[in-house]
């Protein structure tokens, strides 16, 4: 199963202008006790009609429908007992006495193929033994796998809810992760869409704002999507700070629906020639409001209104950029961020950091405007990495108005 993040750039929805909201809501099932309760609360009959006028929102929805109909979503609850290993000489997790008639008509046994950390995970609970069966498992011993796994079996009774991806592609399941047995509210990637969008519509019909999809990262459990805003500020000298929304989804971790208040410095130099450099503070800085995957649907709606808590953030932000007409040795910014790179852990970025090193050894920077054309170039070497471009948002911030 191809695990890869998928990308919607500006240049994918150019003829793409919104969404009716009776269209978007079919992303989702109106039956569903967590939707129908979200539903409730934000009165979503009363806009049914309505057309969300945001570029890129039709692109969106697609992404997720396409989703929905290549892969199924199953919470299965299983007790440690009913779990074994190995399918002939592949290894895989095991569920037996399965009795989920509602979503596994039929099914009482699943061989899942562990994906992204779920290996990892499930190993950890058993008394933190993940590096020593990783070893093991990569080295063949089967046979010892399984005795360590009968021999818990005897200590210990546990039981996890797992979630499990049935690829209808090739037919098979997939562990994607264990998640929580206790107030587990199913925020979904299809409800940060739908919900996501609404509350950026509601805020352009309150303040008029504008807002245009610029680029979506996603797949399976996770999506994160940025807005452009119609909210510019001039950077003198350089050119303007442009407003952008951030809205993400994990539907593993514990803090699901977040929004975040983020910007881009787009510069013009003296020969007219353009870019635009991507900044994002830490969560602490840029976190408007989020939802926890243990926040019931009547408290999570109360905090959509927190949206109007984006322009102050963005406010605090464009305050700290001007800073950066203040940097005086833009050599010693861009040692910061050569420094960062080289001594990197992060493995997506560590797939460009020889041509980014030699990028940053070969330029010169003798103003603001030569440092964020040369992190410009950077941006532009890991275009196509989402995770290595993301990492790249942040040091970009914490070099040009942190120093560090």
């Amino acid at each position: 199963m191809n695990t890869k993040k998928t990308s919607i750039r500006e240049e994918n929805i150019k003829n793409d202008e919104g969404i009716l909201i009776s269209e978007l809501i079919t992303l989702l099932d109106r039956n569903d006790i967590i939707v129908s309760k979200l539903f409730d609360e934000i009165n979503i009959d009363d806009i049914l009609d309505d057309f969300i006028p945001i570029k890129g929102a039709k692109t969106l929805f697609n992404s997720q429908l396409s989703l929905k109909t290549s892969i199924k979503k199953i919470d299965l609850l299983s007790q440690l007992e009913d779990i074994s290993f190995y399918n002939e000489e592949e290894f895989c997790f095991k569920f037996s006495n399965v009795n989920q008639p509602q979503v596994l008509p039929g099914v009482s046994s699943i061989n899942a193929y562990p994906i992204y950390s779920a290996q990892r995970d499930f190993f950890s609970k058993l008394y933190g033994m993940d590096k020593y069966a990783k070893n093991l498992i990569d080295n063949g011993f089967k046979s010892v796998v399984n005795k360590n796994l009968e021999l818990i079996k005897e200590l210990k009774q546990m039981e996890n809810r797992y979630r499990l991806l049935y690829n209808l592609n090739d037919n098979k399941y997939y562990l994607r992760a264990i998640v929580s047995k206790k107030s587990y509210y199913d925020y979904n990637n299809s409800i940060a869409v739908v919900i996501g969008l609404i509350i950026l519509y509601n805020e352009m019909k309150e303040t008029g704002t504008v807002y245009t999809l610029k680029s979506c990262e996603f797949n399976e459990s996770y999506i994160r999507m940025f807005f452009d805003t119609s909210e510019t500020k001039e950077l003198e000298g350089i050119g303007f700070v442009r407003n952008i929304i951030e809205i993400s989804n994990d539907e593993i971790k514990r803090e699901s629906l977040k929004f975040l208040s983020v910007c881009s410095i787009n510069y013009e130099d003296d020969k007219n020639k353009t870019g635009e450099l991507f900044l994002k503070p830490n969560d602490l800085k840029s976190k408007v409001f989020s939802i926890k995957h243990n926040q019931k649907p009547e408290t999570a709606v109360s905090e959509f209104s927190n949206i109007e808590l984006s322009k102050e953030k963005h406010e605090e932000l464009y305050e700290d950029i001007l800073k950066i007409k203040n940097i005086k040795k833009p050599e010693q910014i861009k040692f910061l961020i050569k420094r960062k790179i080289d001594k990197s852990k992060n493995d997506d970025i560590k797939k460009f950091s020889t041509t980014m090193i030699n990028e940053l050894t070969l330029s010169t920077s003798n103003n603001i405007m030569d440092l964020l054309k040369i992190f410009n170039k950077l941006q532009l070497i890991a275009r196509e990495d989402i995770e290595a471009s993301e990492y790249l948002r942040f040091v970009f911030y914490e070099a040009l108005i942190n120093r560090k």
